[in-house]
């Protein structure tokens, strides 16, 4: 009779691990649609950033394969140093060939990425328009505006919360040295 019960608890563990399991796998499977209903909308890359940090914190503990997640993410960080960068370069009076040549090599290597390259789509458009002298130079578009009310938080400010240790920013560190391919 102890042996039948036991045996039978074992299947109810069972069981219900394999219930607890597949219904977070779903709820993996709702956060990854509704991330990729923000890519759709296309929202601004910190948001998207934000997104990613979140479904990495909340599925952490579960067997779940986070490493699709993990590549977006770092692509995506990847993209926002590349798009800060063109920024800085064209704050600091970059030529327009530089600035065209930059926005070349930001807009093909994130072509694939779920960032919005709209804007600088329009912006590589209009540089090169003016270059061959069929416009004058305008304003920045506002495209690359970053909305500071619908932004995810940065690093820092998660830091100063305690919701980020030293050595989550150390892993992000390493992982965004390689990538240095706009610095002078």
């Amino acid at each position: 009779m102890k042996r039948r019960i036991s045996i039978l608890l074992s299947f109810l563990f069972l069981f219900l691990f394999n219930i607890s399991f597949a219904l977070t796998e779903k709820d993996f499977k709702h956060s990854m649609n509704f991330y990729q209903k923000l890519v759709e909308k296309k929202v601004n890359v910190e948001e998207l950033i934000f997104t990613l940090q979140k479904i990495l914190q909340k599925y952490s503990d579960i067997e779940v394969n986070l490493t699709p997640v993990r590549k977006k993410l770092l692509t995506l960080r990847k993209f926002k140093i590349s798009r800060d960068f063109y920024k800085k370069l064209e704050a600091r009076g970059a030529t327009i060939d530089e600035r065209i040549a930059a926005l070349k090599r930001i807009i093909i290597k994130f072509r694939n990425a779920d960032a919005d390259l709209s804007g600088m789509e329009k912006k590589l458009r209009q540089l090169q328009r003016v270059k061959t002298g069929e416009e004058e130079e305008l304003g920045e578009f506002e495209e690359f505006e970053v909305d500071k009310e619908t932004g995810g938080p940065t690093i820092e400010g998660e830091f100063e919360e305690g919701e980020t240790s030293s050595s989550e920013i150390d892993e992000e560190t390493e992982d965004l040295e390689e990538f240095r391919e706009f610095e002078p």
